[in-house]
C-alpha cells in the first residue's frame, strides 16, 4: 500500500472512531449531548483553545518520541511551574500582587527554557544517561516547588489555573495569545523540518555533513519550552504530557512514513480535547482526566487497527517529509 493510501486510510479509520466516541456519547447521555451542541457558544473559545494545544502538542511530540526522551516534557512542565511559584514568592516578599499579571508566566517560560537548555547541553556531552537527566531536573525543581510553594501566602487560585490549567474560562482573549504562539511556531518547524527532522533521527547525518546539530537541537529545546509553558496554562500538565506521547505514539506505531506519522499525530491531537470536553461534560468528570481517557481509547483503537490491516513493520522513510536531507 502507498503511503498516501495508508494515510487515507487511517485517516479514515480514526475519523470513524472520533465518530464512534461521538455517537456513544449521544447513545448514554441523549439529553446531555443536545444541551452541550445547544450551549456551542459557552464552549467555542475552550474547545478551539484546546484544539490548538493539541495540534502544537502533537507536533512537538513527534520529535520527542523520535529522540526517545518522552519525559522531558514532564521535566520542562515542572519546571515551568517552578518559575511561577518562584514569582509569586519574590512578588511576596514586596508585597506585590501578581494577579492577572504576565510576569508569572513570563517567569515560568524563562525557567522552562533554562530546564530545556540545560538538558541540551548536558545530553551533548553524553556524561549521563539522558532518562537521569531528565530525572535530575525534575526533581530538583519538584523539591525547590515544594519548598517555597508552602511560604506563598496569597495567589494559589491564580497558581493552580496556571499550573494545572482552567480551558473553561478560556476567553478571546487568552485565545488570540495562544494561537499567536502556536501558529510561529508551528510555522517555524515547517520551515525548517528537515533540520529538526534529521536532528531528532539522524543526527550522525548532520554530523557527517558538518552542519551544527547542537544549534538545531538548541533551537527544538526552545519551541518544547515556548508549546509546553502556554498549553500548560490552558490544559495543565498531566494532560499537556499525555497530548505530546499518546498521539505521536499511535502514529509512529504503524507509520510506513514520516509525514504520514505526523499527518496522524495532528488529526488525533486535535481530536482528543475536544473529545474529552465533550465526555467531561456529560459525565462530570475532570477535564483533564477525561480527555486523557479518551486519548487512551484512541490508543485501543490503534491496537485494532494493527491486528485488522496487519503490515508489515518497515524503518520510517525520513524522505517523506524531509524531501531531500539538508545541504551544507
Amino acid at each position: 500500500m502507498s503511503t498516501k493510501k495508508t494515510v487515507a486510510f487511517r485517516y479514515i479509520f480514526y475519523s470513524l472512531v472520533t465518530a464512534a466516541l461521538i455517537f456513544t456519547g449521544y447513545c448514554l447521555e441523549p439529553q446531555e449531548s443536545r444541551l452541550f451542541l445547544e450551549s456551542w457558544g459557552l464552549w467555542r473559545e475552550p474547545l478551539i483553545a484546546g484544539m490548538i494545544c493539541g495540534l502544537s502538542s502533537a507536533l512537538l511530540g513527534v520529535y520527542i518520541v523520535l529522540n526517545r526522551i518522552v519525559f522531558i516534557s514532564l521535566a520542562i512542565a515542572q519546571g515551568a511551574s517552578f518559575g511561577i511559584f518562584l514569582s509569586f514568592f519574590i512578588a511576596g516578599l514586596f508585597s506585590v500582587t501578581l494577579s492577572d499579571s504576565p510576569v508569572s508566566l513570563a517567569t515560568g517560560l524563562v525557567v522552562a527554557l533554562l530546564s530545556a537548555l540545560l538538558f541540551a547541553w548536558l545530553r551533548k556531552g553524553r556524561r549521563w544517561p539522558e532518562e537521569s537527566l531528565i530525572g535530575l531536573i525534575y526533581v530538583i525543581s519538584s523539591g525547590l516547588t515544594i519548598l517555597i510553594g508552602d511560604r506563598i501566602a496569597e495567589g494559589h487560585h491564580n497558581i493552580d489555573n496556571l499550573l494545572f490549567g482552567n480551558a473553561v474560562a478560556v476567553g478571546p482573549q487568552e485565545l488570540k495569545i495562544l494561537a499567536g504562539i502556536t501558529l510561529p511556531l508551528v510555522l517555524l518547524h515547517y520551515l525548517f523540518r528537515r533540520e529538526f527532522l534529521y536532528g531528532s533521527a539522524d543526527p550522525e547525518f548532520m554530523g557527517v555533513k558538518g552542519m551544527n546539530q547542537r544549534a538545531w537541537s538548541l533551537l527544538l529545546y526552545f519551541t518544547l519550552a515556548l508549546g509546553i509553558t502556554f498549553n500548560l496554562r490552558t490544559l495543565g500538565s498531566l494532560p499537556v504530557f499525555a497530548l505530546m506521547v499518546l498521539p505521536p505514539f499511535i502514529a509512529l506505531k504503524s507509520a510506513r512514513g514520516i509525514r504520514e506519522a505526523f499527518w496522524i499525530s495532528l488529526l488525533l491531537g486535535v481530536a482528543v480535547p475536544p473529545l474529552g470536553y465533550f465526555y467531561s461534560y456529560l459525565f462530570s468528570f475532570p477535564t483533564g482526566a477525561s480527555l486523557i481517557f479518551v486519548a487512551m481509547i484512541y490508543l485501543a483503537a490503534s491496537w485494532l487497527e494493527t491486528l485488522i490491516f496487519r503490515r508489515k513493520k518497515t524503518p520510517l522513510d525520513l524522505s517523506t517529509i524531509a524531501g531531500s536531507k539538508p545541504s551544507t
